[in-house]
Protein backbone atom coordinates (compact mmCIF):
# COMPACT_ATOMS: atom_id res chain seq x y z
CA UNK A 1 0.00 0.00 0.00
CA UNK A 2 1.45 3.45 -0.70
CA UNK A 3 2.05 5.72 1.90
CA UNK A 4 -0.71 8.47 0.51
CA UNK A 5 -3.06 5.71 0.99
CA UNK A 6 -2.43 4.77 4.60
CA UNK A 7 -2.02 8.33 5.31
CA UNK A 8 -5.82 8.79 3.73
CA UNK A 9 -7.04 5.71 5.64
CA UNK A 10 -5.42 6.62 8.35
CA UNK A 11 -7.16 10.41 8.30
CA UNK A 12 -11.16 8.62 7.10
CA UNK A 13 -10.43 6.33 10.54
CA UNK A 14 -9.96 9.77 12.53
CA UNK A 15 -12.62 11.89 10.83
CA UNK A 16 -14.72 9.26 11.70
CA UNK A 17 -13.95 8.47 15.31
CA UNK A 18 -14.57 12.04 15.84
CA UNK A 19 -17.64 11.95 14.16
CA UNK A 20 -18.66 8.40 16.76
CA UNK A 21 -17.85 10.67 19.71
CA UNK A 22 -19.31 13.66 18.83
CA UNK A 23 -21.12 15.56 22.53
CA UNK A 24 -24.25 17.97 21.99
CA UNK A 25 -25.92 20.31 24.47
CA UNK A 26 -30.15 20.29 24.21
CA UNK A 27 -31.54 23.11 25.90
CA UNK A 28 -34.95 22.28 27.37
CA UNK A 29 -37.77 24.42 28.80
CA UNK A 30 -37.81 22.39 32.11
CA UNK A 31 -36.11 20.08 34.16
CA UNK A 32 -37.68 17.07 34.24
CA UNK A 33 -39.83 16.19 37.39
CA UNK A 34 -38.26 12.21 37.35
CA UNK A 35 -36.55 10.10 34.98
CA UNK A 36 -39.18 7.35 36.08
CA UNK A 37 -40.91 6.55 32.36
CA UNK A 38 -43.85 5.20 33.57
CA UNK A 39 -44.95 7.60 36.54
CA UNK A 40 -45.22 11.30 35.08
CA UNK A 41 -46.69 12.77 32.44
CA UNK A 42 -44.24 15.13 31.24
CA UNK A 43 -42.29 16.51 28.10
CA UNK A 44 -38.97 17.18 29.72
CA UNK A 45 -39.12 14.09 31.58
CA UNK A 46 -39.59 12.13 27.86
CA UNK A 47 -37.05 14.01 25.90
CA UNK A 48 -34.58 12.63 28.48
CA UNK A 49 -35.45 9.44 29.54
CA UNK A 50 -37.12 7.88 25.90
CA UNK A 51 -32.99 7.79 25.49
CA UNK A 52 -32.53 5.36 28.22
CA UNK A 53 -36.02 3.34 28.08
CA UNK A 54 -37.23 1.28 25.16
CA UNK A 55 -40.85 -0.09 24.22
CA UNK A 56 -41.89 -3.83 22.28
CA UNK A 57 -42.48 -1.67 19.47
CA UNK A 58 -41.77 2.13 18.33
CA UNK A 59 -42.94 4.05 15.35
CA UNK A 60 -40.67 4.97 12.76
CA UNK A 61 -40.57 9.15 12.61
CA UNK A 62 -43.08 9.23 9.94
CA UNK A 63 -45.42 6.91 12.52
CA UNK A 64 -45.40 3.90 11.04
CA UNK A 65 -45.30 1.21 14.32
CA UNK A 66 -42.43 -1.39 13.70
CA UNK A 67 -40.77 -3.73 16.24
CA UNK A 68 -38.19 -2.37 19.09
CA UNK A 69 -37.65 -4.87 21.72
CA UNK A 70 -40.46 -7.22 20.20
CA UNK A 71 -39.50 -9.43 17.10
CA UNK A 72 -42.54 -8.53 15.07
CA UNK A 73 -45.81 -6.82 15.85
CA UNK A 74 -47.94 -8.55 18.43
CA UNK A 75 -50.14 -11.42 17.38
CA UNK A 76 -53.56 -11.65 18.67
CA UNK A 77 -54.57 -14.68 19.88
CA UNK A 78 -58.31 -14.61 21.18
CA UNK A 79 -60.77 -12.03 22.00
CA UNK A 80 -59.10 -10.43 25.03
CA UNK A 81 -55.33 -11.63 24.58
CA UNK A 82 -51.97 -11.24 22.25
CA UNK A 83 -48.61 -12.74 22.56
CA UNK A 84 -45.78 -10.81 22.26
CA UNK A 85 -41.99 -12.34 21.47
CA UNK A 86 -38.72 -11.02 22.71
CA UNK A 87 -35.45 -10.60 20.40
CA UNK A 88 -33.43 -13.31 22.41
CA UNK A 89 -30.49 -12.28 24.58
CA UNK A 90 -31.95 -8.73 25.84
CA UNK A 91 -30.19 -7.02 28.80
CA UNK A 92 -30.44 -4.17 30.75
CA UNK A 93 -27.26 -1.48 31.34
CA UNK A 94 -26.70 -3.10 34.74
CA UNK A 95 -26.40 -6.38 32.83
CA UNK A 96 -29.77 -7.90 34.11
CA UNK A 97 -31.55 -10.25 31.77
CA UNK A 98 -34.43 -8.00 29.74
CA UNK A 99 -36.40 -11.10 29.86
CA UNK A 100 -40.26 -12.04 29.47
CA UNK A 101 -40.87 -11.38 33.44
CA UNK A 102 -39.04 -8.32 33.01
CA UNK A 103 -41.87 -7.24 30.39
CA UNK A 104 -44.58 -8.37 32.55
CA UNK A 105 -43.50 -6.80 35.17
CA UNK A 106 -43.37 -3.26 33.76
CA UNK A 107 -46.83 -3.92 32.08
CA UNK A 108 -48.44 -5.05 35.40
CA UNK A 109 -46.41 -1.74 37.23
CA UNK A 110 -48.16 0.95 35.05
CA UNK A 111 -51.80 -0.16 34.49
CA UNK A 112 -52.12 -1.21 38.52
CA UNK A 113 -53.52 2.10 40.26
CA UNK A 114 -50.73 1.78 43.27
CA UNK A 115 -48.38 2.94 40.73
CA UNK A 116 -50.93 6.12 39.92
CA UNK A 117 -49.51 6.44 36.84
CA UNK A 118 -50.42 9.62 35.22
CA UNK A 119 -49.65 7.91 31.98
CA UNK A 120 -52.72 5.37 32.69
CA UNK A 121 -55.22 6.72 30.20
CA UNK A 122 -52.86 5.34 27.26
CA UNK A 123 -53.44 1.67 28.99
CA UNK A 124 -56.88 1.30 29.87
CA UNK A 125 -57.64 -1.40 27.39
CA UNK A 126 -54.65 -3.99 29.21
CA UNK A 127 -55.91 -5.56 31.66
CA UNK A 128 -52.58 -7.64 33.10
CA UNK A 129 -49.70 -9.36 31.73
CA UNK A 130 -47.58 -12.86 32.34
CA UNK A 131 -44.68 -14.79 31.01
CA UNK A 132 -45.33 -17.63 29.17
CA UNK A 133 -41.86 -18.84 28.56
CA UNK A 134 -38.38 -16.35 28.40
CA UNK A 135 -39.25 -15.08 25.49
CA UNK A 136 -42.84 -14.69 25.23
CA UNK A 137 -45.12 -12.33 26.96
CA UNK A 138 -49.25 -12.51 27.01
CA UNK A 139 -51.13 -9.12 27.39
CA UNK A 140 -54.66 -9.81 28.85
CA UNK A 141 -56.76 -6.61 27.45
CA UNK A 142 -60.62 -5.54 28.57
CA UNK A 143 -62.57 -6.46 25.20
CA UNK A 144 -60.81 -6.65 21.77
CA UNK A 145 -58.72 -3.29 22.55
CA UNK A 146 -57.69 -3.09 18.85
CA UNK A 147 -55.24 0.04 20.29
CA UNK A 148 -52.85 -2.38 22.29
CA UNK A 149 -50.58 -2.35 18.94
CA UNK A 150 -50.44 1.34 20.09
CA UNK A 151 -50.21 0.89 23.64
CA UNK A 152 -47.36 -1.29 23.69
CA UNK A 153 -45.51 1.46 21.01
CA UNK A 154 -45.31 3.89 24.12
CA UNK A 155 -44.92 1.33 27.10
CA UNK A 156 -41.53 1.77 28.74
CA UNK A 157 -40.02 -1.62 29.59
CA UNK A 158 -38.09 -0.64 33.25
CA UNK A 159 -35.86 -2.64 34.85
CA UNK A 160 -37.63 -4.62 37.78
CA UNK A 161 -34.75 -4.38 40.53
CA UNK A 162 -34.53 -0.55 40.30
CA UNK A 163 -38.27 -0.29 39.86
CA UNK A 164 -38.95 -2.42 43.77
CA UNK A 165 -36.43 -0.74 45.23
CA UNK A 166 -37.28 2.74 44.37
CA UNK A 167 -34.25 4.17 42.73
CA UNK A 168 -35.66 4.13 39.27
CA UNK A 169 -36.39 8.30 40.09
CA UNK A 170 -33.25 8.85 40.06
CA UNK A 171 -30.90 6.20 38.32
CA UNK A 172 -32.95 4.97 35.82
CA UNK A 173 -32.08 1.29 34.25
CA UNK A 174 -32.89 0.81 31.19
CA UNK A 175 -31.78 -1.38 27.77
CA UNK A 176 -32.15 2.07 25.59
CA UNK A 177 -29.29 3.12 23.92
CA UNK A 178 -28.13 5.86 26.47
CA UNK A 179 -27.54 5.89 30.34
CA UNK A 180 -27.34 8.73 32.72
CA UNK A 181 -23.80 9.89 34.04
CA UNK A 182 -24.52 12.85 35.94
CA UNK A 183 -27.86 14.65 37.11
CA UNK A 184 -27.14 17.79 38.56
CA UNK A 185 -30.33 19.18 40.05
CA UNK A 186 -31.39 22.73 38.33
CA UNK A 187 -28.43 22.53 36.23
CA UNK A 188 -27.68 19.57 34.14
CA UNK A 189 -28.32 15.70 32.87
CA UNK A 190 -25.62 13.98 31.05
CA UNK A 191 -26.40 11.01 29.21
CA UNK A 192 -23.20 9.03 27.40
CA UNK A 193 -23.63 6.30 24.73
CA UNK A 194 -24.52 2.22 26.52
CA UNK A 195 -21.64 0.59 25.31
CA UNK A 196 -23.47 -2.39 25.54
CA UNK A 197 -26.78 -1.41 23.92
CA UNK A 198 -28.46 -4.30 21.57
CA UNK A 199 -28.46 -2.72 18.24
CA UNK A 200 -25.65 0.14 17.87
CA UNK A 201 -25.99 0.26 13.90
CA UNK A 202 -29.27 2.26 15.05
CA UNK A 203 -27.64 5.08 16.70
CA UNK A 204 -26.28 8.15 15.06
CA UNK A 205 -22.74 9.94 16.36
CA UNK A 206 -24.36 11.45 19.14
CA UNK A 207 -21.33 10.37 22.06
CA UNK A 208 -22.49 12.55 24.75
CA UNK A 209 -25.20 14.40 25.27
CA UNK A 210 -25.78 17.33 28.05
CA UNK A 211 -29.49 18.51 28.86
CA UNK A 212 -29.79 22.01 30.47
CA UNK A 213 -33.01 24.13 31.78
CA UNK A 214 -33.60 27.18 30.20
CA UNK A 215 -37.05 29.17 31.18
CA UNK A 216 -36.72 31.81 28.94
CA UNK A 217 -36.96 31.91 25.10
CA UNK A 218 -34.95 34.61 24.51
CA UNK A 219 -31.97 32.94 26.77
CA UNK A 220 -32.28 29.58 24.79
CA UNK A 221 -32.27 31.85 21.98
CA UNK A 222 -28.88 33.40 22.18
CA UNK A 223 -27.28 30.22 23.64
CA UNK A 224 -28.24 28.64 20.46
CA UNK A 225 -26.92 31.47 18.40
CA UNK A 226 -23.89 31.91 20.29
CA UNK A 227 -22.61 28.21 20.03
CA UNK A 228 -23.70 27.63 23.51
CA UNK A 229 -26.66 24.92 23.10
CA UNK A 230 -27.08 22.68 19.55
CA UNK A 231 -30.76 22.65 20.04
CA UNK A 232 -33.77 24.36 21.53
CA UNK A 233 -37.28 23.34 22.17
CA UNK A 234 -40.09 25.86 21.51
CA UNK A 235 -38.09 28.53 19.35
CA UNK A 236 -40.46 31.06 18.80
CA UNK A 237 -42.00 31.76 15.33
CA UNK A 238 -40.59 35.09 15.25
CA UNK A 239 -37.16 33.78 15.38
CA UNK A 240 -37.10 31.07 12.84
CA UNK A 241 -34.90 33.19 10.64
CA UNK A 242 -32.26 34.35 12.98
CA UNK A 243 -31.31 30.48 13.98
CA UNK A 244 -29.22 28.38 11.43
CA UNK A 245 -31.82 25.79 11.25
CA UNK A 246 -35.10 25.68 12.38
CA UNK A 247 -37.71 22.67 12.08
CA UNK A 248 -41.48 22.45 13.07
CA UNK A 249 -44.02 19.18 12.46
CA UNK A 250 -47.50 20.16 12.98
CA UNK A 251 -50.36 18.54 14.86
CA UNK A 252 -47.59 17.15 17.73
CA UNK A 253 -49.17 19.33 20.55
CA UNK A 254 -52.50 20.68 20.84
CA UNK A 255 -52.95 23.89 23.09
CA UNK A 256 -57.09 24.02 25.00
CA UNK A 257 -58.37 25.26 28.56
CA UNK A 258 -60.17 22.51 30.48
CA UNK A 259 -63.23 23.64 31.71
CA UNK A 260 -64.63 22.07 35.22
CA UNK A 261 -68.36 21.40 33.90
CA UNK A 262 -69.01 20.16 37.84
CA UNK A 263 -68.53 23.46 39.85
CA UNK A 264 -68.51 27.04 39.54
CA UNK A 265 -69.37 29.21 36.66
CA UNK A 266 -68.72 26.53 34.15
CA UNK A 267 -71.31 23.80 35.43
CA UNK A 268 -73.35 26.31 33.37
CA UNK A 269 -73.26 24.66 29.22
CA UNK A 270 -73.83 28.27 28.13
CA UNK A 271 -70.70 29.89 29.93
CA UNK A 272 -68.47 27.08 29.13
CA UNK A 273 -70.14 27.92 25.09
CA UNK A 274 -69.85 31.75 26.03
CA UNK A 275 -65.78 30.53 26.94
CA UNK A 276 -65.57 29.20 23.34
CA UNK A 277 -67.20 31.68 21.22
CA UNK A 278 -65.22 34.40 22.87
CA UNK A 279 -61.71 33.74 21.81
CA UNK A 280 -60.61 34.69 18.22
CA UNK A 281 -58.57 31.03 17.12
CA UNK A 282 -57.88 32.85 13.43
CA UNK A 283 -55.89 35.41 15.58
CA UNK A 284 -53.91 32.99 17.61
CA UNK A 285 -53.11 31.03 14.85
CA UNK A 286 -51.94 33.56 12.52
CA UNK A 287 -50.62 36.15 14.84
CA UNK A 288 -49.42 34.65 18.34
CA UNK A 289 -47.87 31.41 16.66
CA UNK A 290 -46.94 33.05 13.33
CA UNK A 291 -48.69 30.16 10.97
CA UNK A 292 -47.20 27.31 12.91
CA UNK A 293 -50.76 26.42 13.84
CA UNK A 294 -54.07 26.09 12.59
CA UNK A 295 -57.77 26.24 14.07
CA UNK A 296 -58.62 22.84 16.05
CA UNK A 297 -62.12 21.38 14.55
CA UNK A 298 -64.34 21.27 17.68
CA UNK A 299 -62.13 18.29 19.12
CA UNK A 300 -58.81 17.29 20.75
CA UNK A 301 -57.74 15.46 18.31
CA UNK A 302 -55.17 16.27 15.19
CA UNK A 303 -55.55 14.94 11.71
CA UNK A 304 -54.11 11.75 11.17
CA UNK A 305 -55.09 10.57 14.85
CA UNK A 306 -57.61 7.61 14.98
CA UNK A 307 -60.82 8.94 15.66
CA UNK A 308 -60.38 12.50 13.73
CA UNK A 309 -63.32 14.00 12.72
CA UNK A 310 -62.84 16.65 10.46
CA UNK A 311 -66.63 17.27 9.94
CA UNK A 312 -66.80 18.72 13.63
CA UNK A 313 -66.95 22.70 13.52
CA UNK A 314 -64.99 24.52 15.08
CA UNK A 315 -66.50 27.48 17.85
CA UNK A 316 -66.69 30.81 15.56
CA UNK A 317 -65.10 33.88 17.19
CA UNK A 318 -68.35 35.52 17.90
CA UNK A 319 -67.94 37.91 21.08
CA UNK A 320 -71.54 39.35 20.91
CA UNK A 321 -72.90 35.71 21.34
CA UNK A 322 -70.40 35.03 24.42
CA UNK A 323 -71.66 37.94 26.36
CA UNK A 324 -75.61 37.31 25.17
CA UNK A 325 -74.82 33.83 26.78
CA UNK A 326 -72.80 35.04 30.21
CA UNK A 327 -76.03 37.11 30.16
CA UNK A 328 -78.34 34.68 30.10
CA UNK A 329 -76.76 32.11 32.57
CA UNK A 330 -75.64 35.11 34.91
CA UNK A 331 -72.21 35.33 34.56
CA UNK A 332 -71.82 38.52 32.99
CA UNK A 333 -69.47 40.20 35.35
CA UNK A 334 -68.26 37.36 37.61
CA UNK A 335 -64.81 36.32 38.74
CA UNK A 336 -63.35 33.24 36.78
CA UNK A 337 -60.08 31.04 37.66
CA UNK A 338 -57.55 30.35 34.47
CA UNK A 339 -54.23 28.41 36.10
CA UNK A 340 -51.32 28.47 33.25
CA UNK A 341 -48.02 27.20 33.09
CA UNK A 342 -45.26 28.95 31.94
CA UNK A 343 -42.13 27.89 29.76
CA UNK A 344 -43.60 24.23 28.98
CA UNK A 345 -45.25 24.47 25.93
CA UNK A 346 -44.76 27.23 22.94
CA UNK A 347 -45.68 30.70 24.16
CA UNK A 348 -48.22 28.89 26.67
CA UNK A 349 -47.89 31.61 28.45
CA UNK A 350 -48.68 34.44 26.11
CA UNK A 351 -51.60 32.55 24.74
CA UNK A 352 -53.09 32.21 28.41
CA UNK A 353 -52.77 35.77 29.44
CA UNK A 354 -54.45 36.60 25.56
CA UNK A 355 -57.50 34.31 26.10
CA UNK A 356 -58.15 36.14 29.78
CA UNK A 357 -58.06 39.33 28.02
CA UNK A 358 -60.42 37.68 25.54
CA UNK A 359 -62.87 36.58 28.55
CA UNK A 360 -62.81 40.01 30.00
CA UNK A 361 -63.65 41.37 26.77
CA UNK A 362 -66.87 39.20 26.95
CA UNK A 363 -67.79 40.40 30.17
CA UNK A 364 -65.94 37.91 33.18
CA UNK A 365 -63.47 39.22 35.71
CA UNK A 366 -60.66 36.57 35.09
CA UNK A 367 -58.22 36.05 38.16
CA UNK A 368 -55.09 34.78 36.04
CA UNK A 369 -52.38 32.94 37.63
CA UNK A 370 -48.79 31.47 35.71
CA UNK A 371 -47.05 28.79 37.48
CA UNK A 372 -43.62 27.52 36.61
CA UNK A 373 -43.91 24.10 35.54
CA UNK A 374 -42.52 22.36 38.18
CA UNK A 375 -44.91 24.73 40.74
CA UNK A 376 -47.80 23.72 37.89
CA UNK A 377 -47.17 20.13 38.16
CA UNK A 378 -47.06 19.89 41.61
CA UNK A 379 -50.41 22.01 42.04
CA UNK A 380 -51.81 19.83 39.67
CA UNK A 381 -50.80 16.33 41.04
CA UNK A 382 -51.82 17.80 44.59
CA UNK A 383 -54.86 19.44 44.11
CA UNK A 384 -53.63 22.92 45.38
CA UNK A 385 -55.66 24.10 42.23
CA UNK A 386 -59.29 25.38 43.63
CA UNK A 387 -61.78 23.32 42.45
CA UNK A 388 -63.85 25.51 40.39
CA UNK A 389 -60.66 26.57 38.23
CA UNK A 390 -59.65 26.25 34.71
CA UNK A 391 -56.73 24.78 33.31
CA UNK A 392 -54.58 26.33 30.54
CA UNK A 393 -52.99 23.20 29.00
CA UNK A 394 -51.75 21.48 25.27
CA UNK A 395 -52.80 17.59 24.77
CA UNK A 396 -50.10 15.22 22.94
CA UNK A 397 -51.41 11.89 21.88
CA UNK A 398 -48.43 9.52 21.46
CA UNK A 399 -50.72 6.60 20.56
CA UNK A 400 -52.43 8.38 17.42
CA UNK A 401 -55.77 7.02 18.80
CA UNK A 402 -58.52 8.83 20.62
CA UNK A 403 -58.55 6.35 23.35
CA UNK A 404 -55.78 8.15 24.80
CA UNK A 405 -57.51 11.62 24.92
CA UNK A 406 -61.18 11.08 25.03
CA UNK A 407 -60.34 8.86 27.95
CA UNK A 408 -58.00 11.49 29.51
CA UNK A 409 -59.90 14.70 29.30
CA UNK A 410 -63.55 13.34 28.07
CA UNK A 411 -64.53 10.53 30.03
CA UNK A 412 -65.93 11.15 33.72
CA UNK A 413 -63.42 9.95 36.31
CA UNK A 414 -60.63 10.81 33.60
CA UNK A 415 -56.92 12.47 34.85
CA UNK A 416 -58.14 15.80 32.95
CA UNK A 417 -62.08 15.41 33.19
CA UNK A 418 -64.47 16.79 35.18
CA UNK A 419 -68.18 16.08 33.65
CA UNK A 420 -70.48 13.60 35.00
CA UNK A 421 -71.72 13.12 31.65
CA UNK A 422 -72.53 9.10 31.69
CA UNK A 423 -73.46 8.87 27.95
CA UNK A 424 -70.33 10.18 26.65
CA UNK A 425 -68.42 8.12 29.10
CA UNK A 426 -69.88 4.84 27.48
CA UNK A 427 -69.40 5.88 24.36
CA UNK A 428 -65.42 5.94 24.96
CA UNK A 429 -65.52 2.46 26.64
CA UNK A 430 -67.72 1.26 24.29
CA UNK A 431 -65.26 2.14 21.59
CA UNK A 432 -62.34 1.30 23.72
CA UNK A 433 -63.63 -2.72 22.63
CA UNK A 434 -65.18 -2.25 19.51
CA UNK A 435 -62.93 -4.28 17.08
CA UNK A 436 -64.44 -2.85 13.71
CA UNK A 437 -62.73 0.42 12.20
CA UNK A 438 -65.58 1.59 11.34
CA UNK A 439 -67.93 1.29 14.19
CA UNK A 440 -65.39 2.62 16.33
CA UNK A 441 -64.76 5.27 14.36
CA UNK A 442 -68.48 5.97 14.42
CA UNK A 443 -68.49 5.67 18.13
CA UNK A 444 -65.67 8.47 18.27
CA UNK A 445 -67.88 10.88 16.29
CA UNK A 446 -70.62 10.64 18.35
CA UNK A 447 -68.58 10.84 21.21
CA UNK A 448 -66.42 14.15 20.08
CA UNK A 449 -69.75 15.79 19.17
CA UNK A 450 -70.99 15.81 22.17
CA UNK A 451 -67.76 16.89 23.93
CA UNK A 452 -67.92 20.14 21.35
CA UNK A 453 -71.66 20.64 21.91
CA UNK A 454 -71.15 19.97 25.87
CA UNK A 455 -67.74 22.78 25.42
CA UNK A 456 -66.25 20.44 27.95
CA UNK A 457 -63.03 22.10 26.46
CA UNK A 458 -61.97 25.58 25.20
CA UNK A 459 -60.81 24.09 21.80
CA UNK A 460 -58.47 26.11 20.19
CA UNK A 461 -55.36 25.00 18.35
CA UNK A 462 -53.60 22.36 16.31
CA UNK A 463 -50.78 23.48 17.23
CA UNK A 464 -46.36 21.88 17.01
CA UNK A 465 -43.23 22.22 18.48
CA UNK A 466 -40.64 24.38 16.68
CA UNK A 467 -37.01 23.56 17.43
CA UNK A 468 -33.83 25.45 16.56
CA UNK A 469 -30.43 23.51 15.46
CA UNK A 470 -26.82 25.03 15.27
CA UNK A 471 -25.18 24.37 12.19
CA UNK A 472 -23.41 21.23 13.31
CA UNK A 473 -26.56 19.14 14.23
CA UNK A 474 -29.66 17.71 11.77
CA UNK A 475 -32.90 16.27 13.26
CA UNK A 476 -35.92 15.94 11.85
CA UNK A 477 -39.10 16.32 13.73
CA UNK A 478 -40.95 13.02 14.59
CA UNK A 479 -44.82 12.73 14.42
CA UNK A 480 -44.75 10.92 17.98
CA UNK A 481 -43.17 14.46 19.09
CA UNK A 482 -40.17 12.53 20.74
CA UNK A 483 -36.64 14.02 20.09
CA UNK A 484 -34.19 11.17 20.58
CA UNK A 485 -30.26 11.09 20.39
CA UNK A 486 -30.03 8.33 17.97
CA UNK A 487 -31.92 10.38 15.09
CA UNK A 488 -29.43 13.34 15.82
CA UNK A 489 -26.57 13.38 13.03
CA UNK A 490 -23.80 15.90 14.08
CA UNK A 491 -22.14 16.91 10.35
CA UNK A 492 -18.68 18.61 12.19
Amino acid sequence: MRLNQLLGLLLSASVLSAAQAADITLALGTEPSTLDPQTAQDGSERAVSRNIFETLLTRTPAGELVPQLATALPRQIDATAWEVTLRPDLKFSDGKPLDAAAVAASINRIVDPKTASRQRPFFLGIKQAEAVDAVTVKVHTNGADPALPARLSWLTIVSPAAAADGSLSQKPVGSGPYVLTEWSKGNRIVLTKNPNYWNPKAVGNVDRATYRFVAEPGTRLSGLRAGDFDFITNLLPEDTKRVAKAVTLKGTDLPFVSLNALKGLTADVRVRQALNYAVDKEALANDLYGGYASVSHGQLLAPGWFGYDASIKPYPYDPKRATELLKAAGAHGKSIDLYAPSGRWLKDKELAETIAAYWEAAGLKVNFRVLAWAEYLDALNKNRVPTEAQISSSHSNQLLDADRTLSAYYAEGGVAAANDNAELKKLIEDARQEADPAKRQALYSKALQIGRDQAYLVFLLDGGEIFGLSKRVDFSPRVDGLIPLKDFRVTD
